[in-house]
């Protein structure tokens, strides 16, 4: 009888540890792509925000205290927030990052880079802040493109960027300079038509950004033929248009 207890009591605990292993797997399961995505746009959004105030900072001779005041309110937000998803995914990333060593590290980046948003602007260094900001961002772009994911976000980022530096070049080298890159640009221009539909068709967020889309690329081609033409002032007013339409856009897919 007492024999049979104990074998009855073993295969009860045997139970027990195997109910257990299977709870700790079942809680291991790489979490979704989508969620993960999601809890980092949302995230991101409090970011996009502060840099949008503090593009604005950086260009004004005196900081303002209201806006680095609030500045500094989203960039709390955005850390708190950031904290959480590492908590929850730096040990258990989704499977298209399980390949990644360094997925982990690059979360804590990402830390670092709003650490450090927060520390210049809290120090009154608004441009710095600002540099800050924007390395961030890159940081997601180079996170997706090295695991082999295509986002239109990223698209839209490249080409944000690039449009950026024609800015620039239109100012220092005039539309001479801006020729001589306008194939490249335009590249970037195309991959963002190509890139994957952020959304499903029955989304009501996707026809807005279609549109958005629309927009950009004719106001890319105008902006392409004012420089091709040679009329620098039409072609400074329709860049400052364009530049306006992706940002527009960026908006909608983050």
């Amino acid at each position: 009888m007492k024999t049979k207890t104990v074998v009855l009591l073993v295969l009860v605990v045997l139970g027990l540890v195997s109910l257990m292993s299977w709870s700790i797997a079942a809680d291991k399961e790489p979490l979704a792509l989508a969620q993960f995505d999601e809890e980092a746009a949302q995230c991101r959004r409090l970011v996009r925000d502060y840099c949008a105030s503090v593009q604005q900072m950086a260009t004004e001779p005196q900081l303002d205290k209201a806006e680095q005041k609030k500045g500094l309110a989203l960039l709390g937000d955005a850390s708190g927030q950031w904290k959480a998803i590492q908590q929850k995914y730096a040990d258990n990333p989704p499977k298209e990052y399980a390949a990644d060593v360094t997925f982990k590290a690059r979360l804590q980046d990402f830390a670092n880079a709003l650490e450090d948003m927060q520390k210049a602007l809290a120090a009154g260094q608004a441009r710095r802040s600002m540099m800050a900001c924007g390395y961030g961002c890159g940081l997601f772009v180079s996170m997706h493109e090295d695991n082999g994911l295509t986002y239109a976000l990223d698209s839209l980022f490249h080409l944000r960027k690039v449009m950026k530096t024609a800015g620039a070049v239109m100012k220092t080298r005039g539309l001479a300079g801006v020729q001589a890159i306008l194939p490249s640009l335009t590249q970037k221009r195309d991959v963002v038509l190509l890139s994957p539909l952020p959304w499903a068709e029955d989304d009501q967020r996707l026809k807005p950004y279609q549109d958005a889309l629309k927009q950009v690329s004719q106001a890319f081609d105008e902006w392409v033929l004012a420089v091709t033409s040679g009329n620098a002032a039409e072609a400074g007013k329709h860049h400052k248009r364009l530049m306006d339409l992706i940002n527009n856009a960026y908006t909608l897919v983050l």
